[in-house]
């Protein structure tokens, strides 16, 4: 890449780097090792053999696929930090291959990241994650043994001995790095953050050696200019060396890429944690793999193709060739060359694929195109009028995007002396040429591609220009007119305002995460691209671009292709800035139509494929070895016997796992579409069989490959002379597929996101046993065209992918495990909820199991609407079962969590051991009802349950059998409303008890039992919901009279207050009767999954017992990992997975870690406070409940005093870990005159536990 630093840094820096390195330390450590193994394996040679032969550096052949099998498990356990899971599987690997040495390596990067994994304390014992380093250290001095200069081995000793402090061990290992790979700027960069004060080796290096520090890091800048943190550094060290004007310039570009500081900055960092430590930190892939080629053929089968049924405007008619005369005779030329353009996309949100096809019709008006919108029934319509598109203009070519990120397709038509920007606006398009500066073109413009060449996570826009305007009587002719640069625009759109968030809180509507509010797309805003001399391409006839990242430096990389000129790669030096080299193919053609992005060998590089008319297909397999120090991008061609092709579209026609091409030929007797099948060693053309009742068909002139009937395999779209299009639909052939549908996001830090709204840029890969399928997301067809739709990829014989991978463009990793084949999948880019309640764990005697969350009706500062804030519940009671919680060694164990980004306030804690007849039930009387009858906690007991005979859903559909039971599976099918969190359209259950309730009197105690989950609204989103006038209508009951109207017997029923749990409602009276029907109905997020009556009895035989606490340990632990034990809602948290994510900053006091019990026994506003991350330990003593009878059973309920606080920014005081709640606090949130009084006891409570930093952690 070329420097981003200005010329002068550049001078003689990799020497001063080195030479300065080695006066601060010794000699290489790392070298003098590598030389002594060196040594002792010549001396050994020249002694007796050894008694024990190392084993080979390979897979045994039999152990392979199990091999495999763990590697995959482990890799994709890895890429969801999931990382004891990760440890175990490559365990597995090293078992069954233990010469491997990247096995060897896999496993101790696996190690280095795993934190959290151990189950009970053991403070005698060294921590788990020192345990872990040591192993992995262990390790990888092994592989140094075997293998002295591998340098994944030396990259993460060095990571290692760094998080140990020993950086004076670390630091020769990066040097030694870097002299052997002086490519990686995450080397560099550690070369210089492990750099000791000669005079003290404990301290790390400080102004005295600035000049030292400065070549090192601005080495790792040079590589990669978005490494803030070596910039960071760097400016540190320009400060010590007294280079102010330096220090400024660099603390500058830091602050503008540093994500943290300006959200929309492109900038990595070299935190320590997977996926940001470098390449040499990264898991590596089994280099043993068999070369798989193509399972026998299984040909694609199609239907015959048929017209589409569309009504043309009187006085319309399909264009043919010989329409193309006068003005328009160079539109005739280019479609000759390159193929009608048509561009498939969903223009009015319908779900549908509808079809723009350029230069279509010829009207009143003369040749104009055409927008046809397909209305699911075999028909479509002519829209263009009706979409506000002129009928009067005659394009070149189109490129669909959402280039606002409002949800909606845009258009760029490309032209004559004439490009337009159509923004969508559902019904219709709105010109905004004028806008984005393109009503002054002066160019033969052929065709547009929306791209994010800046990676700030919006498209920008790329248009191909080959002449002047006032060279079309001679274009694309034998003559050769001079060519013209192209036309760079860089999107500056920016997001609307959101009431009450920060700005770099803003997001458009496509682009916004599920807890933010956004109601529109970027404005529009085109700025021509600054210095783009290089990326503009000069003055050439520029045919085609393609995007790709050549020098796999996870940036986009562009190949331009000109007549007349060799193709030139356009490096990616990023901050929006390109250098031309000029690429090195053997035999390029001299005239080329279009390039897309494909990977013919499925080796993770792309490939390309380049159309050349009437010459033959050329196919470029990228060979280029991981850049090192400016290495040259390398080349091999693909064989192939394809020829004559004006058009292209990269697809797996035959779902055999290999890419394929599709492609039309040039003008001439056959010009059908052409399958150019790859068998994994070339590709091989023929016409394709569109039927086995149909001949290839003749005289096509363009081609698209979408689905248009809706099942989602890829269907034939066919252009020709005179005629409607035609679609041949893709009948499947026995094979398996996927196809995934793209969404980035945007979202700050800790879990930052600025990924485009169609995922361009991102690469995928499904991997399995014997499965692996690669795919680039950029530019897949060689055209006049940019389509969007999903891509469909095939899975040959597999019925799933083990893994599902994504590096979006942003660098996040992405895995989703085991997805089964044959649907499609939208695929949104992850991200993090802002909050969550505290969560329970049991222990079970194996392991801690998720109970649920709880005092989630304890919020404080919780926005129900502008300056209106709920009343916190301050008290909660969840019912355990015998098999969530078993003592141990006579103690009850349970752990409090909060996983996410939130506060919890505990003040009194008990354990109540409830124990009766096997043939009794039991629950605690517990619901959220704010404006409803309050919950008792009381424990209800009864031995009848009266299910009802008949349940639907409020549309009628059955749920009878959904509700019988509490199993997960609950009544769904509603819709969310306006995409808030936690609202819904009108929903709920009607529960039909037919006569099963008229044997009960009025004073019979009947109790309403529903168990359920809901998904809370957030504070914005509730804000965004009532300044929409949307009220949020909690659960209410209607009892149906006797002709057929309803009656209201319970307004406020109240609600399972988050993740599953039963909740109960007395009807004692209300329920009398011949019949009874009840309906409930709300517009909450509510999922009910049981329901039934329970008939209470209080004078059955029960015996409750209630336990203090009696230990408590706080301390921290990290964010949980979300998972579904069965797929199904809602997710629950795993005790043994820890998120590595940063803890959330919060102002305050939290308490100090340590023995907390004291404060959990009395319910006397002396609180135990914990913080995002944070876990208090419970023990309760089992020795004090009795023995259980003969024919009892045991169940339990935890009771809870106490409040929480999320971070969301309409929470008030979200950030802040006060005021602290007390009992007869005012309403929340208050100023100072609101605060508990301060007695000597409180005093002293603050001053001994309210002393942890919340922002220091």
């Amino acid at each position: 890449m070329r420097p981003l630093l200005p010329p002068g840094w550049r001078s003689i820096f990799v020497v001063c780097a080195l030479a300065m390195t080695l006066a601060c330390s010794s000699e290489s450590d790392t070298a003098k090792r590598a030389k002594e193994a060196a040594s002792q394996s010549n001396d050994s040679s020249r002694s007796s053999p050894p008694a024990v032969v190392p084993p080979r550096d390979e897979i045994p052949a039999a152990q392979f696929e199990a091999v495999l099998r763990a590697h995959l498990k482990g890799l994709g356990a890895m890429e969801r930090y999931e990382y004891d899971d990760a440890v175990a599987a490559f365990r597995e690997v090293q078992k069954r291959a233990p010469g491997w040495i990247s096995g060897s390596i896999n496993l101790a990067i696996a190690l280095l990241n795993q934190t959290g994994s151990a189950v009970t304390v053991q403070t005698d014992q060294p921590t788990p994650e020192r345990d872990h380093y040591q192993e992995a250290l262990d390790i990888l001095g092994e592989v140094l043994k075997r293998e002295p200069a591998n340098l994944h081995a030396h990259y993460c000793r060095g990571i290692i001995l760094e998080t140990l402090g020993r950086l004076g061990e670390a630091h020769p290992e990066f040097v030694f790095v870097t002299e052997h790979d002086p490519a990686d700027a995450h080397a560099w960069y550690k070369a210089g953050s492990t750099m000791t004060d000669p005079g003290d080796p404990d301290r790390t290096a400080g102004p005295d050696q600035a000049h030292a520090l400065i070549p090192l890091y601005r080495k790792a800048v040079e590589l990669n200019p978005y490494l803030v943190s070596a910039l960071y550094k760097l400016q540190t060290a320009h400060a010590w060396a007294g280079e102010s004007a330096q220090q400024k310039e660099v603390l500058d570009l830091w602050k503008r890429l540093n994500p943290r500081s300006n959200v929309a900055g492109p900038g990595e960092t070299s935190d320590t944690f997977y996926g940001e430590m470098g390449h040499y930190a990264s898991i590596i892939d089994p280099t043993q793999t068999p070369r798989r080629t193509s399972a026998p053929e299984i040909p694609p089968r199609f239907d015959a193709p048929r017209p589409l049924e569309v009504t043309l405007r009187p006085g319309d008619r399909w264009v043919t060739r010989a329409d193309f005369q006068g003005p328009t005779a160079l539109l005739g030329r280019i479609r000759d060359r390159s193929g009608a353009s048509v561009a498939t996309f969903d223009a009015n949100g319908d779900g549908q694929a509808d079809l723009l096809l350029t230069a279509s019709i010829l009207g009143p008006h003369g040749i104009r195109d055409i927008l046809l919108l397909n209305r699911g029934d075999g028909t479509f319509e002519d829209a263009t009028e009706s979409f506000g598109l002129p009928l009067d203009r005659a394009s070149v070519g189109v490129a669909v995007a959402d280039f606002d990120a409002d949800r909606k397709l845009d258009l760029v038509l490309t032209g004559v002396g004439d490009n337009r920007l159509y923004r969508n606006q559902g019904k219709s398009f709105e010109d905004v040429s004028a806008l984005a500066g393109l009503t002054d073109s002066s160019t033969i413009s052929l065709t547009a591609r929306w791209l994010d060449l800046d990676q700030d996570g919006d498209l920008d826009l790329y248009i191909i220009n080959y002449a002047s305007v006032n060279d079309a009587d001679s274009a694309f002719t034998d003559q050769k007119p001079a060519g013209v640069p192209n036309l760079v625009l860089r999107n500056d759109g920016k997001a609307a305002p959101v009431l009450g968030r920060p700005q770099d809180n803003w997001a458009p509507l496509a682009l916004a995460t599920d807890d933010l509010p956004a109601t529109a797309g970027l404005s529009v805003a085109f700025t021509k691209w600054p210095d783009s001399e290089a990326l503009a391409g000069g003055h050439n006839r520029h045919t085609a671009v393609a995007a790709l990242d050549l020098d796999d430096d996870r940036d986009i990389d562009l190949v331009l292709c000109s007549d007349g000129a060799g193709p030139v790669a356009l490096l990616n030096d990023r901050l929006g800035r390109f250098h031309a080299i000029a690429l090195d193919v053997p035999s390029p053609p001299d005239a080329i139509n279009g390039l897309l992005v494909t990977d013919l060998d499925k080796d993770g590089r792309a490939d390309l494929a380049v159309l050349a008319g009437s010459a033959p297909v050329q196919l470029w397999r990228n060979t280029t070895v991981r850049a090192r120090a400016g290495g040259p991008i390398t080349w091999q061609r693909w064989p192939t016997d394809a020829h004559n092709w004006r058009s292209a579209t990269a697809t797996d026609l035959d779902l055999d796992t290999w890419p394929d091409l599709i492609g039309l030929a040039t003008a001439g007797e056959m010009t059908g579409p052409h399958w150019g099948r790859n068998d994994g060693q070339r590709l091989r053309s023929r016409p394709l069989a569109l039927s086995p009742r149909t001949d290839p068909l003749k005289k096509s002139i363009g081609l698209a490959v979408s689905d248009l009937i809706g099942d989602p395999l890829p269907d034939l779209i066919l252009i020709r002379e005179g005629e409607s299009p035609s679609i041949a639909r893709n009948l499947g052939n026995g094979q398996h597929w996927l196809a995934l549908d793209l969404a980035g996001r945007w979202k700050v830090y800790p879990a930052p996101m600025r990924t485009n709204s169609q995922g361009l840029g991102a690469r995928v890969s499904l991997e399995g046993e014997g499965l692996n399928v690669t795919y680039d997301h950029t530019t897949r067809e060689a055209g006049l065209s940019q389509s969007v739709g999903p891509v469909v990829l095939g899975l040959g014989p597999f019925t799933s992918t083990a893994l599902l991978r994504l590096r979006w463009p942003d660098g996040t990793m992405q895995c989703e495990l085991n997805v089964t084949a044959d649907k499609a999948l939208r695929v949104v880019e992850h991200n993090r909820k802002t909050g969550s309640c505290p969560v329970l764990f049991t222990w079970n005697n194996e392991e801690f199991v998720c109970l649920g969350d709880f005092l989630g009706g304890g919020g404080l500062g919780y926005l129900v609407a502008p300056g209106v804030y709920s009343a916190p519940d301050r008290d909660e009671s969840l019912a355990i079962s015998s098999e969530q919680l078993r003592p141990e060694h006579g103690v009850y164990r349970l752990a409090v969590t909060e996983p996410m980004d939130e506060c919890a306030y505990l003040d009194k804690i008990t354990l109540s051991v409830v124990d009766r007849p096997a043939n009794i039930s039991v629950t605690p009387d517990e619901r959220f009802a704010p404006d409803g009858p309050r919950p008792t906690g009381e424990v209800l007991a009864w031995r009848t349950a009266i299910d009802p005979v008949r349940a639907t859903d409020l549309k009628g559909r059955d749920v009878t059998e959904i509700l019988r039971s509490w199993d997960r599976r609950t009544v769904d099918q509603f819709a969310i409303l306006n995409g808030w969190i936690g609202y819904t359209e009108p929903h709920g259950i009607v529960l039909d008890f037919g006569d099963r309730l008229r044997g009960y009197g009025k004073a019979d105690p009947l109790v309403l039992c529903l168990a359920g989950w809901v998904e809370y609204p957030y504070s914005q989103t509730n804000y965004a919901a009532a300044t929409a006038a949307v009220p949020l209508q909690p659960p209410s009951i209607e009892r149906q009279r006797e002709d057929g109207t309803w009656e209201v017997i319970e307004l406020n029923a109240g609600y399972p207050a988050g993740l599953p749990r039963r909740t109960t409602l007395d009807l004692t009276g209300k329920l009398t009767g011949p019949t009874c029907i009840l309906r409930i109905k709300t517009n909450m997020e509510c999922y009910w999954d049981q329901a039934f009556i329970a008939v209470r009895e209080r004078d059955l035989p029960i015996r409750i017992q209630t336990l203090p606490v009696a230990r408590a340990q706080l301390s921290e632990r990290g964010y949980l990992r979300e998972y579904s034990p069965d797929g199904r809602l809602p997710l629950l948290y795993d005790y043994s997975r820890v998120d590595p994510a940063p803890l959330a900053r919060m102002e305050g006091a939290l308490t100090r870690l340590g023995d907390v019990a004291c404060l959990l026994q009395t319910d006397d506003d002396q609180l135990c406070v914990l913080g995002p991350g944070d876990e208090v330990r419970l023990e309760f003593d089992a020795a004090l409940a009795p023995n259980l009878p003969d024919g009892w059973t045991r169940s339990y309920v935890l009771n809870a005093v106490g409040y929480c606080k999320d971070a969301d920014p309409f929470t008030s005081s979200g950030d802040f870990v006060g005021p602290l709640p007390w009992r007869e606090m005012p309403a929340y949130p208050f100023g100072p005159e609101g605060m508990r009084p301060v007695d000597p006891a409180y005093r002293e409570y603050l001053r001994k536990y309210q002393t942890r930093g919340a922002a220091t952690r």
